[in-house]
């Protein structure tokens, strides 16, 4: 046995080395395919311990990933501050010749990151400010007049029945039915939040309450962590790029370093992108409601601008309940409220989106659907409006890596060449396309043939003797 192992040759001894490379590869391909394999079944096996895992994680990590957040969308006003102030100093070394510090530099990125990080709270208390009051005052009069309300909607779903249902709709209009139908509709609510007594329900508003709180402590540290970054960014990023370095080869860090910054060119240009679009969407609906007389403007022109942000599906989650609150108060505006969302959003869709947004994202309609319907459910609205420009960094990720892939086996790197693509010679690498048959010779279609021996056409096929004698004596 032992004589045996010592005659037995090595498979580098007798093969090609092209071909022990290609074992190789086959069996790495092999083992990271059974490692991805396994991590997937832990993933959907262990789903539920998983996802409590990641909530832990998001609440321990959620003042810095606020505080990122933030750093990343006021980097752009940081900027513009710290260019004003450059202005400055040259506009005071030409006039006097005083030449400013690295230390005049360094307090002027501190205040100008303080400055940005206090724009960005100032923009959303003034805005909360307006529309918070408005809501409750709209919401308190509509509890107050509930059942006049109602009972003016009822009165025109009478009229433009042509008072067909007079009797049904004048038992439904009784305080006593409208009462009944607010308390159908409370229970539902709280079946649908697991509460079934008043204990829960104080259970339920004191762990929203905590959750409030929480949140308001995350965002106090965010705000530091956000001017800490902006005042930092340059070491940080200097930091991350030399880690990159230092755990991949060359060149894979420089394929990370690019695909890095096609992420942040995806992911900036689509969100910065988005919000200037419904900042104008909001302000475009309040001034024409006011110009058409729509009421309850200020509320629902900030739920149709604030639900705008997500892609797709937003606009028609900010309809329903803008639309209902009109309709309540006066159907046929409600019905007129909801044509102008529409032709609302067709303007956006076709003209003001395109123009700000532009090609941010570079995939099909189809692929946007999947990634809202995908990231919505994963991640709730956070993934709506993320799940976008993140399908859009994988298609660009994985097309690099089909690039790469094809460039490496010799075979042409446009897409539309393999459109009509039979099969690729092994000796010159070309693509052999599909001969096109003649346009009279579609016979051997599937369908074609069914419906040939379905219906008789008159035309044979087979030629028999029997037939050909026929055909001799009745030409005679």
């Amino acid at each position: 046995m032992s004589e045996e192992r010592k005659t037995r040759k090595h498979p580098a001894d007798y093969l090609p080395k092209e071909e022990v490379a290609r074992y190789h590869v086959i069996a790495v391909s092999a083992v990271l395919a059974a490692m991805v394999i396994i991590v997937f079944y832990f993933c959907v096996a262990r789903y539920k311990g998983l996802a409590i895992a990641l909530d832990t994680i998001n609440q321990v990590l959620q003042p810095i990933l606020m505080g990122f957040a933030m750093a990343y969308l006021m980097n752009p006003i940081m900027k513009f501050i710290e260019q004003q102030a450059g202005r400055v100093s040259r506009y005071i070394r030409e006039k006097t010749g005083y030449q400013f510090g690295p230390k005049m530099k360094k307090a002027t990125r501190t205040i100008a990151s303080i400055l940005a990080v206090a724009i960005l709270i100032v923009m959303v208390v003034a805005f909360l400010s307006m529309v918070i009051p408005q809501f409750i005052k709209t919401i308190n009069e509509l509890i107050r007049n509930i059942h006049a309300k109602v009972g003016g909607v009822l009165d025109w779903v009478d009229e433009i029945t042509g008072y067909r249902f007079k009797e049904q709709l004048a038992g439904a209009r009784q305080s006593k039915n409208i009462d009944k139908a607010i308390d159908k509709g409370i229970e539902m609510v709280r079946r649908y939040l697991n509460v079934e007594s008043n204990n829960q329900l104080v259970s339920l508003l004191t762990s929203w309450g905590v959750n409030v709180g929480h949140f308001f402590v995350n965002l106090v540290i965010g705000v530091f962590v956000a001017v800490y970054s902006l005042g930092s960014k340059e070491k940080l990023k200097a930091v991350f790029k030399k880690l990159i370095y230092a755990i991949f080869p060359l060149k894979a860090a420089n394929e990370v370093m690019c695909t890095v910054r096609k992420a942040n060119e995806i992911f900036y240009g689509f969100i910065i992108g988005k919000i200037i679009d419904s900042i104008i969407i909001g302000i475009l609906c309040y001034f024409a409601m006011l110009l058409f007389g729509f009421p309850y403007a200020l509320v629902c022109s900030a739920i149709i601008g604030v639900t705008n942000v997500i892609p797709v599906f937003g606009p028609y989650i900010g309809a329903v309940p803008t639309v209902t609150l009109i309709f309540v108060n006066e159907p046929m505006q409600g019905i007129y409220f909801l044509l102008f969302v529409l032709v609302l959003q067709q303007i956006d869709g076709n003209l003001i989106g395109p123009k700000i947004l532009g090609d941010s994202t570079g995939i099909s309609p189809f692929l946007v659907l999947v990634a809202i319907v995908a990231g919505g459910g994963m991640f709730g609205i956070v993934g709506m409006l993320l799940g976008v420009p993140t399908m859009a960094l994988l298609v660009y990720i994985v097309g690099r890596l089909t690039n790469h892939l094809v460039k490496r086996r010799g075979l042409p790197l446009g897409t539309m060449r393999y459109h009509k693509l039979d099969h690729v010679d092994e000796k010159t690498r070309k693509i052999v396309e599909k001969e096109e048959k003649p346009e009279g010779s579609k016979a051997g279609g599937i369908l074609y043939k069914i419906f040939r021996n379905m219906i008789p056409t008159g035309e044979k096929t087979k030629t028999d003797p029997s037939d050909q004698e026929s055909d001799d004596t009745m030409k005679r």
